[in-house]
C-alpha cells in the first residue's frame, strides 16, 4: 500500500462523521431515487423530467459551510445515480444537468467550496445504469464507459475519494464481472491517495479501502442489505438515512430524532467506524427544514463532545447496554459514551489498557470517583444523568 493511500486512510478514520446527499433528476418527482424502476416509468417519459429540472436555489457554499458547521469532515454527492442522469459536466454523455434548464455544474462547484472550507469531497457513482442501452446489450462497451466516466470524475473535480453503488446487481464473480481491480489501478495512476469505496454487500476486494454497512451498524444485518461481517483490513461505514428514504421523499415524514441521531454516531465511533448520515435535496436545490433542524441539533452537541469522536478509536469492549467507549491517544483518555445511566448509578468497565488515574464529566470536568481493581473498572455517575 503506497504512503499516499495510508495517509488518506488515517484521515478518512479519524474525520468519522459525513453528509451524504441524493440529489438527481429523480428529486422533481418527490418520491425517492427509485421512482423511475419503481413506477415502470419509460426512458421517453421519465427523460423529459430534465425539462423540469432547474435547481436555481442551489447554493454549493452554503452547502459545506453546512456541513462544516455541524461538525462534519467530509461530504459524499451523488455525481450519478440508477437512472443514469449526470449531475456534473461529463463529456460522456447528453443525459446531464448542463443540458437542462439550469445549465451549471453543481459538482464543480461544490470541488471548489469544499476546498475552501477544508471539507473532503466523496463522489457517488452508480455502475449500474436503467438508462444507457448498452447496460442489458453489450456490456463490454458499457463497462469501458463506466469506467471512463469515473475516471472522468477524477481527473475534473479531483475529488477525495469515489463511493461506488449498484455492483450488487451483478453479484457473481464480482471483480472480473464489473473488472473493479482494473478501475481501481487506474483510479490510482491518477490519485495514488484516493479513497475507494463500493457498497457491493460483499467482503471488500484488496484494492478497496471502506466496507460500507447500508442501514445498520457495522457487524448488523436488521435492514438485509450485509450479510458480510467486518473485514479486520478496511475501514468501516455506516450509511443511514434520516427518513426512510434517500433521494428527496414529500411524503416520507418518518424522521429520526436528533437524539436517536446522535446515538448512532456514537455507536459507530464505538465500533471504530464513521456515519455517513444521508439527506436527499429538493429538486430547487434547498434542504428541507426537518433535515437542517437535525443537522444543526447533532452540531451542537458535536462543538460540546466532539473530542470525544473525532480522532478516536473504538472497540475497547463490546457495546453495553448503557453504552459504548471511545478512546484516544492509543488509550490515555477514555469516553464512556452514555445513553443511559444504570439504576445503580455505578458503570461498571472490565480492567483497561491502562490505570485510571481521574474520572471527570466531560461537559462540566466534574470529579467522579472510581475504584479499580486488576478486574475491572467501575464509575460512580452523578446524578443528574
Amino acid at each position: 500500500m503506497n504512503k499516499a493511500r495510508k495517509r488518506a486512510r488515517e484521515k478518512f478514520r479519524e474525520m468519522r462523521f459525513g453528509l451524504f446527499v441524493h440529489w438527481g433528476v429523480y428529486s422533481v418527482l418527490g418520491r425517492g431515487e427509485w421512482v423511475m424502476h419503481n413506477e415502470n416509468i419509460p426512458k421517453k417519459q421519465y427523460q423529459k423530467l430534465v425539462l423540469e429540472f432547474n435547481p436555481t436555489q442551489f447554493n454549493a457554499d452554503k452547502w459545506v459551510s453546512m456541513t462544516k458547521s455541524v461538525g462534519k469532515c467530509y461530504i459524499t454527492v451523488t455525481a450519478k445515480h440508477y437512472d443514469g442522469f449526470c449531475m456534473y459536466d461529463s463529456h460522456l454523455t447528453d443525459y446531464k444537468i448542463t443540458n437542462t434548464s439550469y445549465k451549471k455544474d453543481p459538482i464543480a462547484a461544490l470541488a471548489k467550496a469544499c476546498q475552501k472550507h477544508k471539507i473532503a469531497l466523496l463522489l457517488y457513482y452508480s455502475p449500474l445504469d436503467w438508462f444507457h442501452p448498452a447496460y442489458e446489450t453489450d456490456w463490454e462497451t458499457y463497462t469501458r464507459h463506466w469506467h471512463w466516466q469515473v475516471l472522468e470524475l477524477f481527473r475534473k473535480y479531483s475529488p477525495f475519494g469515489i463511493w461506488l453503488d449498484g455492483c450488487w446487481h451483478k453479484p457473481e464473480r464480482l471483480d472480473s464481472t464489473w473488472k473493479l481491480t482494473q478501475l481501481y489501478q487506474e483510479i490510482r495512476k491518477i490519485a495514488p491517495g484516493a479513497i475507494i469505496a463500493n457498497n457491493h454487500h460483499q467482503a471488500p476486494l484488496p484494492e478497496e479501502d471502506v466496507q460500507t454497512f447500508e442501514q445498520d451498524l457495522p457487524g448488523e444485518n436488521t435492514a438485509g442489505f450485509n450479510p458480510t461481517t467486518p473485514a479486520e483490513d478496511a475501514l468501516h461505514e455506516t450509511c443511514m438515512t434520516v427518513n426512510n428514504s434517500w433521494g428527496y421523499n414529500a411524503n416520507d415524514h418518518n424522521h429520526q430524532s436528533t437524539e436517536e441521531l446522535i446515538r448512532i454516531l456514537s455507536s459507530c465511533a464505538g465500533l471504530d467506524a464513521n456515519l455517513l448520515l444521508n439527506i436527499g435535496s429538493q429538486p430547487d436545490g434547498t434542504i428541507q427544514p426537518e433535515f437542517v433542524e437535525r443537522l444543526n441539533g447533532i452540531g451542537k452537541w458535536i462543538k460540546q463532545y466532539g473530542q470525544a469522536v473525532y480522532q478516536t478509536r473504538g472497540r475497547i469492549v463490546p457495546e453495553q447496554q448503557w453504552g459504548t467507549l471511545t478512546h484516544g491517544g492509543n488509550c490515555s483518555y477514555i469516553y464512556i459514551h452514555l445513553w443511559e445511566a444504570p439504576s445503580t448509578l455505578r458503570v461498571r468497565l472490565p480492567a483497561l489498557p491502562k490505570h485510571v488515574r481521574k474520572a471527570y464529566w466531560l461537559s462540566t470536568k466534574q470529579p467522579l470517583s472510581f475504584t479499580q481493581d486488576a478486574n475491572a473498572v467501575e464509575i460512580r455517575i452523578p446524578k443528574f444523568a
